[in-house]
C-alpha cells in the first residue's frame, strides 16, 4: 500500500466515523459513553467548554485584526515634508527630484501642475521611500 492510498483509506475511515456520530441519536451516544465507562454529561460539558473557548479565541483574534485595521485606517495618509510645508518649496523640490536621471521615465514625465499640495508632498515621500532624495544627488 502506498503512502497516498493509506492516507486515502484513513480519511475514508475518519469520514465514516464522523457520519456514524452524526447519524447516532442522543440516546445512542449516551449509551456508547456509558459503555466506555465515561459520564456523558461531563463529556458534553467538556466539549461545550472547548467550543466556547475556541469561539472566544477566534473572537479575540478577529477583534485584534479589526483594531489593527482601524488604527491603520485612522493613521494620517498625508506625510508632511520634514524640511518645509511651504507648497512652493515642496513643488520646487519635486521638480528637482523628477529631473534626476534615476527617476523612472513615466514618473519624470509628471509635473506638479494639477496636483494638490498634499499630493506633491506624498509623491516626495514616496520617492524618498524608493531612495530618491536630494541628499543622494548632492543637491
Amino acid at each position: 500500500m502506498t503512502n497516498r492510498s493509506g492516507k486515502d483509506k484513513f480519511e475514508r475511515i475518519v469520514a465514516a466515523v464522523d457520519d456514524a456520530i452524526f447519524a447516532a441519536s442522543h440516546k445512542e451516544l449516551e449509551a456508547d459513553y456509558r459503555e466506555a465507562g465515561k459520564d456523558p454529561a461531563a463529556a458534553a460539558a467538556r466539549a461545550r467548554a472547548k467550543i466556547a473557548a475556541a469561539i472566544r479565541a477566534q473572537g479575540k483574534k478577529a477583534m485584534q485584526i479589526a483594531k489593527e485595521r482601524a488604527q491603520a485606517a485612522a493613521a494620517p495618509t498625508v506625510r508632511l515634508l520634514a524640511s518645509s510645508t511651504d507648497p512652493a518649496v515642496a513643488r520646487a523640490k519635486l521638480a528637482r527630484l523628477l529631473r534626476r536621471p534615476d527617476v523612472p521615465t513615466m514618473l519624470a514625465a509628471r509635473d506638479a501642475t494639477g496636483m494638490s499640495d498634499a499630493d506633491v508632498e506624498s509623491l516626495i515621500a514616496d520617492l524618498a521611500e524608493l531612495g530618491i532624495t536630494e541628499e543622494e544627488s548632492g543637491a
